[in-house]
């Protein structure tokens, strides 16, 4: 039987910390696994079981740490078990194969934790005219020449302003990767001291 920790109480600071963490990672925690577990309905039930596990050991959590990593590790060892439930099936590839994919597919979501950072941080370097065309052609899908319209501007002038902010904005968050791999010696570590 598994050890049994106290689970947090509604209302204590446990509680709160805890659904804080949570809500703010559980959507790579989800992605993470449905790259793993390509059935929705298997990736479903193999979250619910992380989700369940997160909770009753959330007492073994060290506060100095970072959650994702210990939760994505969490969700790594759900989809093994899952895995090794299924092995009865002939397409499911052997133990170490699996494993392996599931230490590369953490190793890409912390890489794009990194990379999301990054360009977050690019991003607030940006003008406000600059942020607002980022907004509109990519967070609403605005088409160039509706916002070329909306600006007094010609497509063409859009479309070399959204030129030259991709080109800048790959140069900067090529910069804070680079200075990020050097200040930790191996790389993306899960921790991104970006500024």
């Amino acid at each position: 039987m598994p050890r049994q920790y106290p689970l947090p109480v509604e209302g204590s600071d446990d509680y709160e910390l805890f659904l804080a963490l949570f809500t703010k990672c559980q959507g790579r925690i989800q992605a993470f696994i449905r790259t793993l577990v390509h059935d929705p309905a298997q990736a479903d039930d193999v979250f619910q079981s992380t989700s369940l596990v997160l909770w009753r050991s959330f007492a073994t959590f060290r506060r100095d740490a970072q959650f994702l990593p210990w939760a994505l590790g969490t969700a790594r060892h759900q989809v093994l078990v899952h895995w090794r439930t299924q092995r009865r099936d002939r397409h499911v590839f052997s133990e170490a194969l699996l494993a392996d994919l599931a230490d590369s597919t953490a190793a890409a979501v912390e890489t794009a934790e990194a990379r999301m950072a990054a360009l977050e941080a690019c991003i607030a370097t940006l003008s406000d005219r600059q942020r607002e065309l980022i907004r509109l052609f990519y967070g609403e899908n605005q088409a160039a020449g509706a916002i070329a319209s909306r600006w007094g501007r010609t497509v063409h002038a859009v479309y070399k302003a959204l030129k030259v902010m991709r080109k800048a904005l790959l140069d900067c968050v090529t910069k804070k990767l680079s200075s990020l791999m050097d200040s930790s010696g191996d790389g993306l570590d899960g921790r991104p001291a970006l500024s």
